[in-house]
């Protein structure tokens, strides 16, 4: 078994307090962006959205660094690093709307330009490692198999949308989206998106377990910013429920998973 290297798991948590600190400052702090977060962002609910994105993340680094192996932390280590790099890219397109005046924004600007080189290194460094990985355990149910590769395939549409065209996705989106975020937000959705398909493609409930702690409580978290910031929503009825429809259904596969997963690691 190829155990996790040192390197790795300190890159885990260290991305985790970075999340938990994001997750605070736009869920909690929606309202207040303009004093307290590196660029203005309105309306709340896309403050709040990304608060949900960070958030989850905590969950899933968090579960990865307490992994005892590779194949364990896996399905955590690949989408963290697309999303961040994806990240990267767009602060250097968007960095104009950054507050360079403030502690805030050089954070950001500094932190993105750190993380995916250091998750890249910590990547290179695991892969180094001599070992096996476990044999496959439990298959994932097939239900779940299916809403996975749905809802996965619908978020690498919607997230390279959002990132490659984001003037057409502002018209598709339930509320009002600059370039940034749309670009922002869909950095996550894309990132997301692949972890889903990777779980499919691992086909181990087991090793599903951290990725279906962050699916459910990113489902659960969207739907909450969704009812605080409901009057954040346009006047597009039918974008409105297609997007609470899909949150609803991306947290009953997260607590589906979830179940299952618990129930194979006591197998």
């Amino acid at each position: 078994m190829r155990t996790l290297t040192p390197l790795l798991r300190w890159t885990f948590w260290a991305f985790a307090a970075l999340a938990a600190i994001a997750g605070v400052m736009l869920f909690a702090g929606a309202n207040r962006t303009d004093d307290f977060f590196s660029w203005t962002i309105e309306p709340p609910l896309t403050a709040a959205t990304l608060g949900a994105f960070y958030w989850a993340a905590l969950v899933l680094l968090a579960g990865a660094a307490r992994s005892q192996s590779w194949a364990e932390a896996r399905p955590a280590a690949y989408p963290v690093t697309v999303i961040a790099s994806l990240l990267l890219v767009i602060t250097l397109v968007h960095i104009d709307r950054f507050d360079l005046d403030s502690l805030f924004g050089w954070f950001w600007v500094v932190a993105y330009c750190v993380v995916p080189p250091l998750m890249v290194w910590a990547l290179l460094d695991q892969r180094r490692r001599p070992g096996d990985d476990p044999p496959s355990g439990r298959p994932l149910p097939p239900p779940l198999r299916y809403a996975l590769v749905l809802e996965g395939a619908a978020m690498l549409g919607a997230g390279g949308v959002l990132l490659l065209a984001p003037d057409a996705a502002a018209d598709l989106w339930p509320w009002a989206l600059s370039p940034l975020t749309s670009r922002a937000i869909g950095a996550f959705v894309f990132g997301i998106g692949l972890a889903a398909l990777i779980a499919v493609r691992d086909d181990d409930a087991f090793l599903f377990r951290g990725a279906a702690h962050a699916y459910a409580v990113l489902g659960a978290l969207e739907l909450l910013a969704a009812l605080i910031h409901r009057d954040d929503f346009g006047g597009d009825a039918l974008a409105t429920w297609i997007y609470v429809a899909f949150v609803a259904a991306v947290l009953a596969s997260g607590l589906y998973g979830s179940s299952v997963a618990r129930a194979s690691s006591r197998s």
